[in-house]
Protein backbone atom coordinates (compact mmCIF):
# COMPACT_ATOMS: atom_id res chain seq x y z
CA UNK A 1 0.00 0.00 0.00
CA UNK A 2 3.06 2.50 0.91
CA UNK A 3 4.28 1.72 -2.01
CA UNK A 4 1.67 2.56 -4.48
CA UNK A 5 0.97 5.92 -2.13
CA UNK A 6 4.46 6.51 -3.54
CA UNK A 7 4.00 5.76 -7.23
CA UNK A 8 1.17 8.15 -7.04
CA UNK A 9 3.32 10.68 -5.61
CA UNK A 10 5.70 10.67 -8.10
CA UNK A 11 3.47 10.41 -10.67
CA UNK A 12 1.25 13.92 -9.39
CA UNK A 13 4.75 15.21 -9.54
CA UNK A 14 5.89 14.72 -12.75
CA UNK A 15 2.39 15.51 -14.47
CA UNK A 16 3.03 19.02 -12.67
CA UNK A 17 6.19 19.09 -13.69
CA UNK A 18 5.26 18.99 -16.84
CA UNK A 19 2.33 21.09 -16.82
CA UNK A 20 4.82 23.79 -15.36
CA UNK A 21 6.88 23.22 -18.54
CA UNK A 22 4.67 23.83 -21.29
CA UNK A 23 3.87 26.74 -19.87
CA UNK A 24 7.13 28.01 -19.96
CA UNK A 25 7.57 26.71 -22.55
CA UNK A 26 4.14 28.17 -24.53
CA UNK A 27 5.38 31.61 -22.64
CA UNK A 28 9.26 31.78 -24.68
CA UNK A 29 10.02 33.43 -27.90
CA UNK A 30 12.70 32.35 -29.51
CA UNK A 31 14.36 34.42 -32.52
CA UNK A 32 16.99 33.70 -35.53
CA UNK A 33 18.45 36.65 -37.66
CA UNK A 34 17.03 39.75 -35.67
CA UNK A 35 17.82 43.31 -36.72
CA UNK A 36 16.44 46.04 -35.14
CA UNK A 37 16.77 50.00 -36.09
CA UNK A 38 15.84 52.99 -34.44
CA UNK A 39 15.52 56.54 -34.15
CA UNK A 40 13.94 59.07 -31.79
CA UNK A 41 13.57 62.80 -31.66
CA UNK A 42 11.73 65.51 -29.47
CA UNK A 43 8.35 65.04 -31.95
CA UNK A 44 8.65 61.32 -32.08
CA UNK A 45 10.75 58.27 -33.65
CA UNK A 46 10.55 55.09 -35.47
CA UNK A 47 11.55 51.15 -35.00
CA UNK A 48 11.67 48.78 -37.33
CA UNK A 49 12.52 45.10 -36.94
CA UNK A 50 12.87 42.38 -39.39
CA UNK A 51 13.50 39.03 -38.06
CA UNK A 52 14.11 35.47 -40.29
CA UNK A 53 12.30 32.83 -37.92
CA UNK A 54 10.49 33.74 -34.62
CA UNK A 55 8.02 31.65 -32.87
CA UNK A 56 6.59 31.95 -29.40
CA UNK A 57 5.56 35.33 -27.20
CA UNK A 58 7.20 38.63 -25.50
CA UNK A 59 7.01 41.51 -24.68
CA UNK A 60 9.32 44.04 -26.11
CA UNK A 61 9.72 47.41 -24.64
CA UNK A 62 10.62 50.66 -26.46
CA UNK A 63 12.93 52.83 -24.00
CA UNK A 64 11.13 56.72 -24.64
CA UNK A 65 12.20 58.04 -20.96
CA UNK A 66 9.10 59.84 -19.67
CA UNK A 67 6.02 57.90 -18.07
CA UNK A 68 2.72 58.32 -19.22
CA UNK A 69 3.48 59.85 -22.95
CA UNK A 70 1.21 58.59 -25.69
CA UNK A 71 2.39 57.49 -28.49
CA UNK A 72 0.44 57.64 -31.82
CA UNK A 73 1.57 55.07 -34.18
CA UNK A 74 1.13 53.95 -37.21
CA UNK A 75 2.23 50.07 -37.54
CA UNK A 76 3.57 47.93 -40.74
CA UNK A 77 3.59 44.21 -40.56
CA UNK A 78 4.69 41.91 -42.95
CA UNK A 79 5.15 38.10 -42.70
CA UNK A 80 6.54 35.64 -45.55
CA UNK A 81 5.32 32.61 -44.00
CA UNK A 82 3.57 31.47 -40.66
CA UNK A 83 1.35 33.78 -38.35
CA UNK A 84 2.79 36.82 -36.40
CA UNK A 85 0.93 38.98 -34.18
CA UNK A 86 1.84 42.18 -32.98
CA UNK A 87 -0.85 44.40 -29.86
CA UNK A 88 0.39 47.66 -28.79
CA UNK A 89 -0.54 48.21 -25.23
CA UNK A 90 -0.85 50.91 -23.25
CA UNK A 91 0.71 51.81 -19.75
CA UNK A 92 -1.56 49.34 -17.59
CA UNK A 93 -0.81 46.65 -20.48
CA UNK A 94 -4.21 46.68 -22.37
CA UNK A 95 -4.26 46.05 -25.77
CA UNK A 96 -4.81 49.25 -27.96
CA UNK A 97 -4.39 47.47 -31.62
CA UNK A 98 -3.97 43.93 -32.81
CA UNK A 99 -2.56 43.40 -36.53
CA UNK A 100 -1.74 39.83 -37.35
CA UNK A 101 -0.18 38.97 -40.63
CA UNK A 102 0.40 35.03 -42.22
CA UNK A 103 1.82 33.48 -45.13
CA UNK A 104 2.85 36.72 -47.53
CA UNK A 105 0.34 39.45 -46.03
CA UNK A 106 1.28 42.92 -45.42
CA UNK A 107 -1.13 44.26 -42.72
CA UNK A 108 -1.10 47.93 -41.13
CA UNK A 109 -3.10 49.85 -38.94
CA UNK A 110 -2.73 52.73 -36.31
CA UNK A 111 -2.96 52.95 -32.61
CA UNK A 112 -1.24 54.29 -29.48
CA UNK A 113 0.79 53.06 -26.74
CA UNK A 114 1.00 54.66 -23.63
CA UNK A 115 4.90 54.96 -21.43
CA UNK A 116 4.57 53.13 -18.22
CA UNK A 117 6.17 54.18 -14.97
CA UNK A 118 9.74 53.38 -16.20
CA UNK A 119 8.98 55.03 -19.52
CA UNK A 120 8.79 52.10 -22.02
CA UNK A 121 6.34 52.03 -24.46
CA UNK A 122 5.39 48.64 -24.76
CA UNK A 123 3.86 45.73 -27.60
CA UNK A 124 3.32 42.17 -27.50
CA UNK A 125 4.63 39.60 -30.05
CA UNK A 126 3.13 36.43 -30.86
CA UNK A 127 4.57 34.17 -33.66
CA UNK A 128 3.84 31.18 -35.13
CA UNK A 129 6.29 29.35 -37.10
CA UNK A 130 7.19 32.89 -38.73
CA UNK A 131 9.58 33.73 -40.94
CA UNK A 132 11.15 36.63 -43.15
CA UNK A 133 9.15 38.86 -40.48
CA UNK A 134 9.04 42.57 -40.87
CA UNK A 135 7.50 45.46 -38.35
CA UNK A 136 7.88 48.90 -38.71
CA UNK A 137 6.71 51.55 -35.64
CA UNK A 138 6.55 54.93 -36.83
CA UNK A 139 5.27 57.22 -33.83
CA UNK A 140 4.90 60.65 -32.75
CA UNK A 141 4.52 62.06 -29.38
CA UNK A 142 0.64 63.05 -28.89
CA UNK A 143 0.95 66.96 -27.32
Amino acid sequence: MRKRHHRNLVTIALVGLLAVLLVACESSYTTVGISTRSHQDMRGGDLTVKIKKANGSSTQDIEIGDSGLILDTDVTLTVGEGVFRLELLDGEGDVTLTLEARDGQTVSGSGRMVTDSFGDARYRVTAADARNVEYRFDYTFRQ
